[in-house]
């Protein structure tokens, strides 16, 4: 079950913290992006062995931003996932509409903290600190789950 505005209103302060009430859209809510830096991808991953290489960059009023090149960025806000609710993080159709790619991705049942999106622009752009770049949809599941988020991004932890 997809939860609704008011459904969603309801979580705020609880699973949602540091949130904005106008942020809460019809069937989602919409994550903004903040913190001191961001973080630019320069150099490819081999995984499972080695992850990327980030370059770091001061965060002040707005990312100046390369056309395809990736940015990670720290969400404004934290959460605190019961054991019975999932979000999916899509980007919000503005960006798309404006040259933005981002790939979707879920914050799992039991993850506590913020969390770090991966923003393409295919123009040179800039985005400002503050800004709501992704579209949270949240999800209740059939039952809490037996086996609750505990992997090594928790926490907000970012590569």
């Amino acid at each position: 079950m997809i939860l609704s505005h008011q459904s969603i209103k309801s979580i705020l302060g609880n699973v949602i913290l540091n949130y904005v009430e106008e942020n809460v859209r019809e069937n989602g809510y919409d994550l903004r992006i903040c913190g001191d830096k961001y973080y630019e991808i320069v150099q490819g991953a081999e995984l499972p062995d080695n992850k990327v290489k980030l370059r770091e960059i001061e965060f002040k009023d707005k990312a100046i931003l390369k056309a395809f090149k990736t940015y990670l960025f720290e969400s404004c806000e934290e959460f605190r996932m019961p054991l019975d609710l999932i979000a999916l993080i899509t980007l919000k159709s503005t960006l798309a509409r404006n040259g933005f790619l981002a790939p979707p991705t879920v914050i799992d049942a039991g993850y506590q903290g913020k969390v770090n999106v991966a923003i393409t622009p295919v123009y040179d752009s800039s985005l400002k600190k503050g800004i709501a770049t992704h579209h949270l949809i949240f999800i209740k599941l059939d039952q809490p789950t037996a086996k609750p988020y505990n992997g090594k991004y928790q926490g907000g932890k970012l590569i």
